[in-house]
């Protein structure tokens, strides 16, 4: 008997409709976000502000979003509005920028931290889908040379055709990975190898090789 009655209010509790969807101060995201709110008014008054925020200038981010959004921005349904491509794209940038963690940038967005974590992976794979072409090794001696020549004249460097340093990104360890992820550092993490030009400008990425 105890158990017909235990699974009969299983079965109730399945039953039972979810009152509440999303928070109430979710919900007034439009109105107090920061995508509506804050990065609206500097994106005009303050740019070195929307940069620093960002990464990247206003018309920048104009021109990777419109690069991205076909592939991010998802089709509303009749249970809720789909998140605008633009949001996506600036949590994700932000996210790169600062590090910050998802409840930060679940605060400042309004935004569930849950739905981040879906859409961000997303996102980054479009990005670099998109600026994959703007990353090139040169392929001959004549662009090394270009290369070289911008570190003798910017920076009295000469006979010099980039700039290579390292960078371990904490992680969280992979399920299964046992001692792949761990490193000297004293966490998980991942290493990031790049090489840039003499403005910054990367010429080769490498993750963990």
């Amino acid at each position: 008997m105890l158990i017909n009655e235990l699974e009969m209010q299983k079965k109730e509790i399945k039953k039972k409709k979810r009152k509440i969807w999303t928070r109430n101060w979710i919900r007034k995201r439009q109105a107090l976000g920061a995508s509506s709110n804050f990065l609206t008014e500097v994106a005009g008054e303050d740019k070195a502000t929307f940069k620093n925020h960002l990464r990247t200038t206003a018309e920048q981010f104009e021109q990777l979003l419109e690069s991205v959004k076909p592939e991010i921005q998802k089709v509303d349904t009749s249970m809720r509005a789909a998140l605008p491509a633009r949001l996506k794209l600036q949590i994700t940038l932000r996210y790169l920028a600062s590090g910050c963690c998802f409840r930060t940038l679940e605060c400042l967005y309004r935004v569930p931290k849950s739905s981040i974590s879906k859409f961000l992976p997303a996102v980054l794979e479009a990005i670099y889908e998109s600026l994959e072409m703007y990353i090139q090794v040169p392929k001959t001696n004549a662009e090394w040379n270009i290369i070289a020549r911008g570190f003798d004249e910017r920076w009295n460097f000469p006979g010099c055709c980039g700039a290579i340093d390292g960078k371990h990104v904490n992680i969280q360890q992979p399920q299964g990975s046992g001692i792949d992820f761990s490193n000297y550092k004293g966490f998980f993490g991942t290493v990031l190898m790049a090489l840039v030009d003499s403005d910054y400008s990367f010429i080769f990425i490498d993750v963990r090789s």
